[in-house]
């Protein structure tokens, strides 16, 4: 193996930090400079964007992160070559078809929206090829056994560009539509290095002819569409509802609380990174054992990690939304339900992929398609009932029965759960971290500094009482390498 699962979950993790921390401010940015009308219409179109997206990967991203390894093996560079080469060129095309039709059928859909929303999301559909490249194309690095690449694209290429461009778009020419624009720039400058990078690595190269293994693929990736499509309406069908029922205000105070409830993923995104193709390696090579291990390990510390954020969140909620200026009651109360299916999601670790690479995609298709449906139903119901309360209401439920589905499908037909009684130290170093959040509250500081100062002390905190409690050898391999 390349590289340890322990050194590429640390370079995903701290990149990912670095890009989540970006992309948050691009929220931020856009509050501050436009007010939260534009950041609920900005949300709004890139959701659409993002939506149609998945389609048009065709499942390719899962795809790559299953085969390459394999061929890589086999030192088959001509079946690579293919798989990269399918990769980068279908996203491309189905990408921009799915556009131009989304485009010539807006009026069809134009008039259930509010106008302003109808109009801003035209210019979005410019993405969806840009962003399906640039997802599918990280996906190819990936299956190197390589995480530094997608995090150069993503996290500084794209996510950096970003912010410059949208700070220009909403402090300099004060228009939603350079903010828009900025973005969508920002897409070319990803999509662009995705496939710099997967031609450096040698995945495409002059001289060999690729081999297209084109059913084989397709057999695997398009059952993981429906699985890709489902599992991201379940996240955001409330904002694409909202769209329907409230103001772009309110959705700006959603997407507020939304985004700032997705930081606490960040840890599970970052092994969500690499896992699908370490599983895929391990369940194909019989490493059952080596596979349950590296799942124990894992999802023990994205659970302790997620807990301590969501309880910084309860802590300070009102401080963190003031910084979009969306520190509303009803904002609260989303950011808290919200936050809380995110930590219920996180602690489950990365079951769905465990699922989907052992050779149980089609159950997973099943779980996230059901989960759908029952989302959808209740975004419709809550909604028109509570608001932007109802939609969190509704997201958060349907998170947490997805993922009790999934764990219990991985403990029922593969014998493997990651909870034992060694989660005890966490529960302590925990519980210790929030006292210092609690007592931090009353520093006689602005809110922006107060929430930056008591996090890094509770984190600290967190961190000390875990080194003076003391890890197993699996978390100490795992700890080790994050400090390097």
């Amino acid at each position: 193996m390349k590289d340890s699962i322990t050194k590429m979950a640390s370079v995903a993790f701290l990149g990912g930090l670095v890009g989540r921390a970006l992309r948050y401010s691009l929220n931020v940015i856009i509050a501050r400079g436009l007010g939260t009308d534009a950041l609920g219409l900005f949300a709004f179109g890139m959701i659409v964007m993002k939506a149609s997206g998945i389609p048009a990967r065709l499942g390719l991203d899962n795809a790559a992160q299953k085969y390459i390894p394999i061929y890589q093996r086999d030192d088959d560079h001509s079946k690579i070559a293919g798989v990269a080469l399918t990769a980068v060129v279908a996203p491309l095309v189905v990408g921009t078809a799915i556009a131009v039709v989304l485009y010539v059928g807006a009026n069809q859909y134009a008039s259930v929206l509010d106008a302003d929303f109808g109009a801003t999301t035209q210019l979005f559909l410019v993405g969806i090829p840009l962003f399906s490249v640039m997802m599918v194309g990280m996906s190819v690095t990936r299956s190197f056994k390589e995480t530094k690449y997608s995090v150069y694209v993503r996290e500084f290429g794209q996510s950096g560009t970003a912010v410059v461009l949208v700070a220009v778009g909403a402090f300099v020419l004060s228009d939603v539509r350079a903010v828009i624009a900025g973005y969508l720039a920002s897409l070319l400058v990803g999509s662009a290095l995705a496939v710099y990078y997967i031609v450096d690595l040698g995945a495409i190269r002059r001289h060999v002819s690729p081999a297209f293994e084109t059913k084989k693929i397709f057999t695997y990736s398009l059952p993981v569409v429906a699985v890709a499509v489902t599992q991201y309406f379940i996240s955001w069908t409330d904002i694409l509802m909202l769209g329907a029922f409230v103001s772009p205000s309110k959705v700006g105070w959603y997407q507020a609380a939304f985004q700032t409830s997705v930081l606490l993923a960040v840890v599970l995104q970052a092994v969500n990174t690499i896992f699908p193709t370490l599983a895929a390696d391990f369940y194909h090579d019989g490493q059952h054992e080596r596979l349950e291990r590296t799942y124990t390990v894992v999802t023990k510390w994205v659970a302790y990690l997620t807990v301590l954020g969501f309880l910084f969140l309860v802590v300070y909620d009102d401080e963190i939304l003031s910084i979009f200026g969306a520190a509303t009651p009803a904002a609260t109360t989303t950011l808290l339900i919200l936050g809380f299916g995110q930590m219920f999601k996180a602690a489950i670790g990365p079951a769905g992929f465990f699922l989907s690479m052992s050779e149980y995609e089609r159950l997973e298709a099943v779980n996230t398609t059901l989960v759908c449906i029952v989302n959808v139903g209740l975004n419709f119901v809550l909604i028109g009932e509570y608001g932007i309360v109802g939609a969190a209401m509704a997201t958060g439920t349907s998170l947490a029965l997805l993922n009790v589905l999934r764990v219990g499908e991985v403990y029922y037909l593969l014998d493997i759960h990651p909870y034992s009684l060694d989660y005890w130290k966490g529960g302590v170093a925990v519980a210790c971290a929030t006292v210092v959040m609690l007592v931090g509250r009353e520093l006689a500081i602005f809110d922006v500094g107060k929430v930056l100062v008591v996090g890094t002390l509770s984190l600290g905190t967190f961190v000390a009482l875990m080194g003076l409690l003391g890890v197993d050898d699996a978390d100490r391999t795992l700890l080790e390498s994050i400090s390097d």
